[in-house]
């Protein structure tokens, strides 16, 4: 559940991201191959090189099966609560689609799914569509917390983020939304957005009020 509705356009680069990392960096075999003992090696090593945020927290196929459950519940109909561990992931991943998006490097040219995209502000994206980025903070949370105990309001997740703890299975659980979660605003239709085609820069401009 983000903070702000998700158009059709985000959705296409959220799932492109989820899928980028998934297949091209973390398995870049079918499904039904069974890599050899050389080739796992291989792929834990270029794992640990592209997402050291990720490495901590989580083993690669580990991370496949997060991603895979990301791509489940942003399909759904019902609405999902991500814990800080699956906004970290969501995080990491879009970086990493962006910069190789806006570096023409994704081997797609323009193409994100349905659309043709020129830059990706990732920068906007977070603003727009994370609650925070507490997740972030590493060790500097628990020296801030040293200093001032009892003043900073963050998740459970984002303090054992902090401290380089594992996620446990409660933390990597997507637990569906009750009723009184759900904002207000997901019940109100979306703004209008194109189904499929050109769109240009991401994320579209807001209209302007009418000064009039």
């Amino acid at each position: 559940m983000f903070q702000g509705p998700p158009d059709p356009i985000f959705l296409a680069i959220l799932h492109e991201a989820l899928e980028h990392v998934r297949d091209c960096d973390l398995v870049q075999f079918r499904d039904d191959y069974r890599p050899t003992k050389a080739e796992r090696q291989e792929l834990d090593e270029s794992y640990s090189d592209l997402y050291p945020k990720l490495v901590p927290f989580f083993s690669r196929p580990k991370l496949v099966r997060v991603i895979d459950n990301l791509l489940r519940a942003s399909r759904a109909d019902d609405l999902y609560v991500p814990t800080d561990y699956h906004w970290l992931v969501l995080y990491v991943c879009l970086e990493m689609y962006c910069d190789l998006h806006n570096d023409d490097a994704t081997g797609t040219g323009d193409r994100v799914g349905a659309y043709e995209i020129e830059a990706i502000d990732f920068d906007a994206i977070i603003d727009r569509f994370f609650w925070d980025t507490d997740f972030l903070f590493g060790p500097g949370l628990l020296q801030a917390e040293e200093k001032n105990p009892g003043f900073l309001r963050v998740s459970r997740q984002a303090w054992k983020i902090a401290a380089g703890l594992r996620p446990s299975p409660s933390d990597s659980r997507l637990r569906p939304a009750n009723r009184s979660e759900v904002p207000a605003w997901w019940r109100e239709p979306l703004a209008k957005a194109p189904v499929s085609g050109y769109v240009g820069p991401y994320p579209l401009r807001e209209p302007e009020a009418d000064e009039n």
